[in-house]
């Protein structure tokens, strides 16, 4: 596909079929990702792909203890609205207004909308983009590099995704599954699957043109 085109149809899927992925095609696209630069090519991703049984525990996990209420402690710490520029914090609003506007002119009950988080999108597959312990500023630019072309990898071939803190919200229910000690950091989780025809994949949201964030100096 033509990589315009592939950036362009990428979007963030709420939604997914009940449809594997195969797994030759699953590490086809973490080939592809490993091409990241990184800091004195350190490479310091340590991706782990949850299918089949074990992602199905992970979800059944995850579905439980949203459902009662215990709260998120993700690795990284999360950032209110607050927290962010000006410009940031505008584009988090437009984003929030639009998605309430979207899922009112479809008839969506916001539960819906929740409920394909708790169920972590029906996702066929979670890359979860995990470093060991200590981690530092550097990494998290190169493991934001690594998962961008992991989910380009992916629409290329016909498979949406959403990176989601959702994903990540219970890292040590995660690190208990999958064996893991307390020096292995869940950074971020990107959800994987063949996009379902549901209206909530609809909602696309906007980017600002570039002469409002460019700078060029001649």
């Amino acid at each position: 596909m033509d990589f315009s085109k592939v950036v362009n149809e990428r979007h963030s899927s709420r939604k997914f079929l009940n449809k594997t992925i195969a797994e030759t095609t699953l590490k086809e696209i973490v080939r592809e990702a490993q091409r990241t630069p990184s800091w004195a090519n350190a490479q310091p991703w340590e991706p782990i792909i949850a299918t089949g049984e074990t992602l199905q525990t992970i979800k059944k996990n995850h579905m439980r203890l949203s459902n009662q209420g215990i709260p998120g402690d993700s690795d990284m710490e999360t950032a209110h609205r607050t927290e962010w520029a000006d410009y940031a914090r505008n584009n988090i609003g437009q984003w929030n207004n639009a998605l309430v506007r979207h899922l009112q002119n479809n008839n969506l009950p916001t539960y819906e909308y929740g409920e394909t988080q708790t169920s972590l999108f029906q996702a066929a597959a979670i890359v979860y983009l995990t470093v060991k312990a200590p981690l530092n500023d550097w990494e998290i630019f190169d493991m934001g590099a690594f998962g961008q072309t992991l989910m380009l990898s992916a629409a290329n071939r016909g498979i949406q995704s959403i990176p989601a803190y959702e994903v990540v919200r219970y890292p040590d229910e995660l690190r208990r599954i999958f064996n893991l000690g307390n020096d292995q950091k869940f950074l971020m989780g990107v959800a994987l699957g063949y996009e379902d025809e549901s209206v909530i994949n609809d909602f696309r949201t906007t980017r600002d043109d570039e002469k409002n964030i460019l700078r060029m100096e001649r």
